[in-house]
């Protein structure tokens, strides 16, 4: 009992490692002080006039790269509302947003990737859109930034998030640059052994491929949001990888062997 207090009272909202990052081109403002920079509350000072614009502050991963932040002592869980917040230096420029994006993916063993659906035409579902207001972080009513709940997704507890910017995908303003990663809804005492997909997960449909992994051996079966089947696949349990190619624009969603679990994801 003692251990558990102690660990609830060490435990904080903020991500608290980055195991991965990948730069692309353009990538690497702030690699000096990565990973310290994007770890903890967002820069203080940010706000929607005035965004984070140090490289203290910020790490741009480039186009088309990616950077992983977990939470090390505690675990996002879904709770009432959004569970976590992505805060990018968002300017409000007095006559809308300048803005930055990355999709999100998440994880709880930083295996298997969960996306969030996103649209690259409309923006919906991605990562710098918002801007830091520089009120309480841990307050969505006020904070700022954009916000993820993973009930959309399917999830109860995630770790492990990562951003990736979105290139020729999105039609933003550039290159995302992350400040912070701030979980909303979290818990202590969540154990790893519960991390695997069930059934199944989808990870990254939003290129020319998309793998699937599994440890069932069957058919995967792509629907659009009408019902009409866009096309399937024969998985080995284990991964496979699909080429996107043919698949229809707008919501989809993917089957496995006909049960009732399912992955969805926006296309372009």
């Amino acid at each position: 009992m003692t251990a558990l207090i102690l660990l609830c009272m060490i435990a904080d909202p903020w991500a608290d490692n980055s195991p991965e990052v990948h730069y692309g081109e353009g990538g690497g403002y702030g690699q000096p002080f990565y990973p310290e920079n994007i770890l903890g509350p967002p820069d203080p000072a940010a706000t929607p006039y005035f965004p984070s614009y140090g490289e203290n502050n910020l790490l741009t991963p480039g186009k088309d790269g990616w950077v992983v932040v977990e939470f090390t002592d505690n675990s996002i869980i879904d709770g009432p509302g959004p569970d976590f917040t992505v805060f990018e230096n968002v300017l409000d420029t007095g006559s809308g947003y300048f803005q930055e994006c990355a999709y999100i993916e998440v994880s709880q063993n930083g295996l298997y990737w969960v996306p969030f659906p996103w649209n690259g035409t409309t923006l919906e579902g991605l990562a710098g859109l918002m801007p830091t207001t520089g009120a309480d972080p841990t307050n969505p009513a006020v904070s700022g930034g954009d916000l993820f709940d993973l009930e959309d997704i399917g999830l109860n507890w995630v770790r492990f998030v990562k951003l990736t910017d979105c290139g020729d995908s999105a039609a933003d303003g550039g290159l995302f640059d992350l400040d912070a990663v701030v979980a909303v809804n979290w818990s202590t005492g969540i154990e790893e052994e519960e991390a695997r997909p069930d059934p199944f997960c989808v990870t990254s449909p939003f290129s020319s491929t998309f793998t699937v992994l599994t440890e069932e051996t069957g058919t995967l079966y792509c629907y659009t949001a009408d019902g009409r089947n866009a096309g399937q696949w024969q998985v080995d349990g284990t991964q496979t990888t699909i080429s996107s190619s043919g698949l229809p624009q707008g919501v989809v969603f993917f089957v496995l062997n006909r049960c009732t679990a399912s992955a969805v994801r926006l296309l372009n």
